[in-house]
């Protein structure tokens, strides 16, 4: 139990639920040194969620609570991973054939989605029902690996109104950039990058939480573009390399500025 609670709460519930009457029995009990639990102790008496009463540790009615809070808040927790455990044991693609119940389907990502068919894929799975080709269909007992290669995102860095915003941005090299990247998708985070795009006859595919949106969509394969004003795009990089730096396969970028230059 102690390598699933913190040990702050891990103490408190011993208290609670015990008879202590020194810091020796209690590190003894949880599995950490004295000073340790001297520390703990110190700042949950400051925090009035213990004291001491006829030289026993006690929890205060506040400690009380705050037990039963963080362990109805774990509950919750719990109950949702095991749901969503159950409900990997099932997975939806979409049909690129008449699929029948129980037939074995290759598993291939196509567009940002996964789809199940014949002839090629290396995962496989079977199917859980008959479906027409382009309907979802459930799959299950999944046996391979899914191909996926992360795609890129394009940023394409504006300049802010002060300088000229819109106005300021060369839109046929715009569009010319915008050609060579063959893009999946093309999304704006800001005004500016909305009013570029419609000045270029584009219209977005997504404007709203646009950052994470790109993100997800290169997760998934796609090719994205995100245009919008310099600061916009220079948090973008840094939600970028957050993610970079936390996962095994980097999303790759490529930032073009107004004037052309571009970096990595």
């Amino acid at each position: 139990m102690s390598e699933i609670l913190p040990r702050k709460y891990m103490i408190l519930l011993e208290v609670a639920s015990g008879e202590y009457h020194t810091l020796d029995q209690i590190a003894e009990k949880i599995g950490i040194t004295k000073q340790g639990v001297h520390e703990y102790m110190k700042r949950m008496r400051e925090d009035g969620l213990i004291e001491i009463v006829r030289g026993k540790y006690r929890a205060t009615v506040k400690g009380i609570e705050t037990i039963f809070s963080y362990l109805e808040e774990l509950e919750k927790y719990l109950e949702e991973r095991k749901r969503k455990l159950n409900m990997m044991e099932y997975s939806v693609a979409i049909a690129d054939d008449d699929i029948r119940e129980g037939e074995t389907v290759h598993l291939f990502m196509k567009n940002g989605y996964l789809h199940a068919g014949r002839g090629h894929g290396k995962a496989t799975a079977k199917a859980v029902e008959n479906v027409a080709k382009g309907e979802d269909v459930a799959v299950k007992n999944i046996k391979g690996i899914i191909d996926l290669s992360l795609g890129k995102i394009f940023l394409l860095m504006l300049p802010p109104a002060t300088k000229g915003g819109s106005r300021g941005v060369d839109i046929k090299k715009l569009v010319d950039f915008l050609d060579g990247t063959k893009a999946d998708r093309i999304g704006t985070t800001d005004a500016i990058g909305k009013v570029v795009m419609e000045k270029a006859g584009i219209k977005p595919d997504f404007e709203f939480c646009a950052i994470n949106t790109a993100m997800e969509m290169a997760q998934k394969g796609l090719n994205v573009v995100l245009a919008g004003e310099e600061k916009e795009i220079r948090y973008a990089i840094s939600k970028i390399e957050e993610y970079n730096a936390e996962s095994i396969e980097e999303i790759e970028y490529e930032v073009q500025d107004f004037s052309g230059k571009s970096h990595q």
